[in-house]
């Protein structure tokens, strides 16, 4: 990933102003001061380099092999916001957080970094804290608290400079976020996601990594010997005479027994260090269960008091029953609710009910033609009569008609279509109203029904 330099880079005119010193001391454009603050946060977060000196800023940032002038007046001005600070006022900072956690292997690094007055060293802390706040999540993600200090160097390598290295091994243990052990230090634990703090190395911790020092050293042996056999093998494969080919051979075996041990040891080891990682989990469960017993203690309910709660909702419930029913006690609806529900009925059935049958019902229901002295008892027929109409109608479709019959119906239908107002009309036929039962030819509608049924 390369490096993106300011727009401003590129211009002559405007890095000509911003290369050069300040005027005056006492009134620093604030331009050239954002513009020269931000350039070193965003190099040295480049570079991983929270640690940097004032020379090595000026080979950074020189412009066409310039070096700006006004450095010095910018670092000044961040060290009065700081956003930068001193090394060794950082170390005083360390200081008062407490030096007697610091191990012997880290307390050299620590006399050599405040002792080192040769070159100033400065501290960019917003780019301390990311790389430190990277390598800590990095850690959680992988759910591993425990490094070998080879493991641990080569996952911090991916977040920080190696001439920083040390600087940020002595900052994370300031930061309580590590502790070391050893001399020269050996293993390197970090806090837990859930702690301020890390906890102390235990024995287990100690056994664990010295497991994993064993395996690693046991498998770069296994993996030479593996390597040093094939070789043997190969040169015995490409003697120019039967003795080299047997010396050859006889190294192999020797290799090979070796190889065999330390396959062995290694097998043994991994078993030691799982158990060992089941060991230190089932200590980490057996915690959480104690912490989780003692919750449930704090947190016991009697049963005097759910009794007590359950009452009171009883109680509450039955007065909520009383007001409901006291509420609804006055309710008009019901009849009103019967009466709807028998005209949908009604209306449903109307709508149910076949052409020819409503037909017929349109025609009887016609008063106008009735007599006056005619009541409205004698005018209605019945459910059943009706039936019967429409039985005879079915029947006389079915049947064929002759064209005559067909032309003379078509036109009484057209005929009595286009009449505003009843008139009257000759009786059916004999033969179409025969069927009629009495009652039904005593009807005044009669002779409309004959028209219709023709």
């Amino acid at each position: 990933m390369v490096f993106k330099w300011p727009s401003e880079w590129r211009d002559s005119d405007a890095m000509s102003y911003f290369i050069s010193d300040f005027a005056s001391t006492a009134v620093r454009p604030s331009r050239k001061l954002n513009f020269w603050s931000n350039l070193i946060c965003a190099v040295c977060q480049y570079r991983k380099t929270p640690f940097v000196s004032v020379a090595e800023l000026k080979r950074c940032l020189a412009w066409r092999g310039v070096a700006p002038q006004c450095l010095e007046g910018v670092l000044e001005e961040m060290l009065n916001k700081r956003t930068v600070l001193k090394l060794e006022k950082l170390t005083e900072t360390w200081s008062q957080w407490g030096l007697g956690v610091l191990t012997s292997p880290l307390t050299s690094v620590w006399k050599r970094l405040v002792l080192d007055t040769s070159e100033q060293k400065f501290v960019v802390i917003s780019v301390l804290e990311e790389c430190r706040s990277n390598l800590i999540c990095s850690v959680h993600r992988s759910d591993n608290l425990l490094f070998t200090i080879q493991e641990w160097n080569e996952l911090a390598l991916t977040f920080i400079h190696p001439n920083n290295l040390e600087n940020l091994n002595t900052y994370l243990v300031f930061r309580c976020d590590i502790a070391v052990y050893g001399d020269p230090v050996s293993l390197v634990k970090v806090r837990a996601a859930n702690e301020k703090t890390v906890s102390n190395i235990s024995q287990i911790d100690i056994a664990i990594g010295k497991a994993k020092m064993t395996k690693s050293a046991l498998c770069a042996q296994v993996k030479e010997l593996s390597s040093k056999v094939d070789e043997l093998l190969s040169a015995a494969k490409k003697a120019k005479n039967k003795n080299e080919a047997l010396s050859h051979l006889r190294r192999k075996k020797l290799y090979e027994r070796s190889l065999q041990k330390r396959e062995g040891a290694l097998n043994n080891t991994e078993s030691l260090l799982l158990q060992l990682q089941e060991s230190q989990h089932n200590k980490t469960v057996l915690s959480t269960l104690k912490v989780g017993a003692e919750a449930l203690k704090q947190n016991k309910v009697s049963l005097s008091e759910v009794d007590e709660i359950m009452d009171q909702l009883d109680e509450y419930k039955s007065y909520e029953d009383d007001l409901n029913s006291a509420m609804t006690s006055l309710d008009t609806t019901t009849d009103c609710d019967m009466s709807l529900s028998e005209e949908l009925a009604s209306l449903l059935a109307e709508d149910s009910e076949p052409p020819a049958k409503k037909q017929i019902r349109e025609v009887i229901d016609l008063t106008e033609d009735y007599p006056d002295n005619s009541s409205f008892h004698d005018n209605v027929l019945t459910t059943e009569e009706l039936d019967e109409l429409y039985s005879i109608q079915q029947e006389l479709e079915r049947a064929p008609t002759p064209p005559e019959q067909l032309d003379s119906s078509r036109a009484l239908r057209e005929e009595f279509d286009d009449v505003e107002h009843p008139v009257e009309r000759e009786a059916p036929p004999k033969e179409m109203t025969a069927r009629l039962s009495p009652e039904l030819r005593r009807k005044p509608g009669r002779k409309l029904v004959g028209t219709l049924l023709e």
